[in-house]
C-alpha cells in the first residue's frame, strides 16, 4: 500500500511542477508583452501593490523570496524606473520604507489587467463543464499551500 501511495505522491509532484512551470512561462510571456519591466519587476509591482502598507526591504526580500542584496538591486532599478520611492521609517530611523509611486501603481494596475485577461483565456481553453471544480480546486490548493507554508516543518 505505501508502495502505491508513493508513486501517487510522485505523481502529483509531477503534475504540480507541470502545472507552475507552465503558468509560470504564460505569466512571463505576458508580462513581457505588456511592460517594459523584467518578469522579476513585474512580480514586485504586484507584490507591493497588494500590500496594505508600506515594506521595509526585509519584509520585500522575505515576501518575494530573495536574499536582501538581490532584493535591495530590485528595489534600486524600481526606484530608478520611477516605480517605487522610499520613505523614512517612522520608528526605526535606520531603515526606510518602500512603497509605488502614481507610476508603479498605473504600470501594476495595467499589468493586472492583463494577467486577467490571459487567466480568462486559460479557464476558456478549460471546458465550460468543469470550470468551477478547476477554480474550487485551485482555491483548496492556494489553502493548502499557505497552511504548510505558515505550518508545516521540513521532513529531515
Amino acid at each position: 500500500m505505501a508502495r502505491s501511495a508513493t508513486s501517487t505522491a510522485q505523481q502529483t509532484d509531477a503534475l504540480l511542477r507541470d502545472v507552475v512551470r507552465l503558468f509560470l512561462q504564460a505569466q512571463r510571456t505576458m508580462t513581457s508583452c505588456c511592460t517594459d519591466a523584467t518578469a522579476k519587476e513585474c512580480e514586485a509591482l504586484l507584490l507591493l501593490g497588494a500590500q496594505p502598507e508600506p515594506l521595509t526591504v526585509q519584509a520585500f526580500a522575505d515576501l518575494m523570496g530573495l536574499e536582501k542584496t538581490w532584493a535591495s538591486r530590485l528595489v534600486a532599478r524600481l526606484e530608478q524606473g520611477g516605480h517605487i520611492r522610499r520613505i523614512d521609517h517612522p520608528v526605526d530611523g535606520r531603515s526606510w520604507l518602500i512603497e509605488l509611486t502614481a507610476k508603479g501603481r498605473k504600470e501594476r494596475a495595467e499589468l493586472e489587467k492583463s494577467l486577467n485577461a490571459n487567466a480568462v483565456t486559460l479557464l476558456g481553453c478549460v471546458p465550460a463543464t468543469e470550470r468551477a471544480n478547476v477554480e474550487r480546486a485551485l482555491t483548496h490548493l492556494r489553502d493548502a499551500l499557505a497552511r504548510c507554508l505558515r505550518d508545516c516543518t521540513p521532513s529531515s
